[in-house]
């Protein structure tokens, strides 16, 4: 059993063959902030329907409904 090639298809822009190779496109960069503005990414946990800032309320929330 052999495995055919798949044809390009036009209407589907982007699908180049180096597409496979792993590589990733260059974020974009993010707008310049005035000074004494930072931006910061802040991690949330989620459990069921509620959403906690601090990994211990979470873990909490977590074995309250599955114990």
């Amino acid at each position: 059993m052999s495995i055919a090639p798949i044809a390009p298809n036009p209407d589907q822009p982007g699908t180049g063959a180096w597409e496979s190779e792993g590589g990733s496109l260059k974020p974009d960069t993010p707008a310049a902030l005035p000074e004494g503005i930072i931006a910061v990414t802040s991690v949330h946990y989620r459990v069921g329907q509620y959403s906690y800032a601090r990994l211990e309320d979470a873990l909490a929330e977590h074995r309250r409904h599955h114990t």
